[in-house]
């Protein structure tokens, strides 16, 4: 009797450890089932519940209720395997109304569930629904279900680069727009990319730009604080807040811009350039001038500094400095009309007409019926006492009003007043 216990008490003892060791089984099946539909491996993870549900059902007394929570899973599982499956033959088949319909029931299936294990593939959902929208070109509806799948999986790069995508798209598409003049719809295709990422600095700048195109400065300084407060490294966007200063008169807070705008790019050879015109326009010479030589040491040819630097000696009496650093660059693709005429002006202060004259032929060559040069040449021929020539080019430069009162002034010297 005793010996019959013994096999009996065996007999149930292998019974449940089976039991318990198909229940542990099972568990391990489906929780890598959830790991795969995190995973988007909807496939492995079908198969796996399928066989955890078999090997709980084998139990000889088995929990209903483990059972039943195993198929429930499954069963969402199925449905949304299902609904994204017609989705994607439906996209394919560019049906979109259809696409996006089995896309939205395959959501609400998941968000029903409230299991947290369909957060991933809410996410993915979510994206195939924003690829619906982006191939009909509403890059604003598409841009929200991205937005969705980012909320639902934040780490997962393609969601964010599907955004980005949808604003490059928009920066492209303006920027072709821009570079034909074609404000209008450059503007739309710039907006469309700051309501996609209100924090695309790029977008705001070009808005910026286009603002100043339209003369509202307003807006302007508007959209270019937007893009600085987005990106504070944005050197571009320094710059042109600092050039829509200058151009408001508000040297001060042009110098600030510039300022910024060189401590983030010391290579940045323009800013320093137009800090140095802000720095003369408030009479802060000797700065403007460091900031031009700072300009040249970046760019040896650059020729906007040398056209100020003629200008800035000449004003200062200091004709030897303009000759000297003038004479350089002739030749050069640096040497503009503006710098040629600068050395004009310095030549005949010091009484080098040969030399004045040539720059002042020089000047014209590059710019035809240009007053100012034809003044200068005026000079230099009266210098060299061919006074028919001289009279000949102040005559020219009278043509136009600006120059008027001082070449006829110059004629009368060489006429009227000859032998006074």
């Amino acid at each position: 009797m005793k010996r019959i216990l013994v096999i009996a008490l065996s007999m149930v003892m292998v019974s449940l450890s089976v039991a318990l060791g198909q229940n542990a089984d099972a568990q391990k099946l489906i929780q890598k089932a959830r790991l795969e539909i995190a995973n988007l491996q909807l496939t492995e993870a079908d198969q796996d519940y399928k066989q955890a549900i078999d090997l709980i059902e084998q139990e000889l007394d088995y929990s209903e209720a483990e059972s039943k929570a195993a198929r429930e899973e499954w069963k969402h599982l199925q449905k949304v395997s299902q609904y994204l499956a017609d989705g994607k033959r439906s996209l394919e088949r560019q049906d979109y109304q259809d696409a996006a319909k089995k896309y939205a029931d395959a959501i609400r299936t998941m968000t029903d569930s409230g299991n947290p294990i369909w957060n991933r593939i809410i996410a993915e959902a979510n994206y195939q629904w924003g690829m619906v929208y982006y191939w009909q070109d509403n890059t604003t509806d598409a841009a929200a279900k991205f937005r969705e799948s980012i909320k639902a999986a934040p780490g997962e790069e393609n969601y964010s680069k599907a955004l980005y995508n949808i604003v490059v798209k928009h920066y492209n598409e303006g920027l072709k727009y821009y570079k034909r003049r074609d404000y209008r719809n450059a503007k739309t295709e710039y907006e469309q990319s700051v309501l996609v990422d209100p924090t695309f600095s790029k977008g705001y700048y070009m808005l910026a730009l286009i603002a100043k195109t339209d003369n509202n400065a307003d807006q302007a300084l508007d959209f270019y604080q937007k893009a600085i407060e987005n990106d504070p490294q944005y050197d571009i966007a320094w710059f042109g807040l600092g050039k829509l200063y200058a151009d408001l008169g508000r040297m001060s807070k042009a110098v600030e811009a510039f300022t910024q705008t060189v401590n983030i790019n010391p290579k940045y050879q323009k800013g320093f350039f137009e800090r140095g015109q802000a720095y003369l326009t408030l009479k802060e010479k000797n700065k403007a001038l460091s900031d031009f030589k700072k300009a040249l040491e970046i760019d040896p040819e650059y020729s906007l500094v040398y056209e100020s630097l003629g200008q800035f000696y000449n004003d200062d009496k200091n004709f030897d400095e303009t000759i000297k650093v003038l004479s350089k660059i002739k030749g050069t693709d640096a040497a503009t009309y503006k710098t040629c005429y600068s050395l004009a002006q310095a030549y005949n202060e010091t009484q080098s007409f040969e030399n004045a004259l040539k720059c002042a032929n020089n000047s014209l060559a590059q710019k035809t019926n240009w007053a100012p040069a034809y003044f200068e040449k005026g000079r230099a021929l009266a210098g060299l006492k061919r006074k028919n020539e001289a009279i000949d080019a102040f005559k020219a430069a009278a043509k136009d009003g600006r120059w008027k009162s001082p070449a006829e002034y110059e004629i009368n010297v060489l006429t009227k007043w000859a032998d006074q």
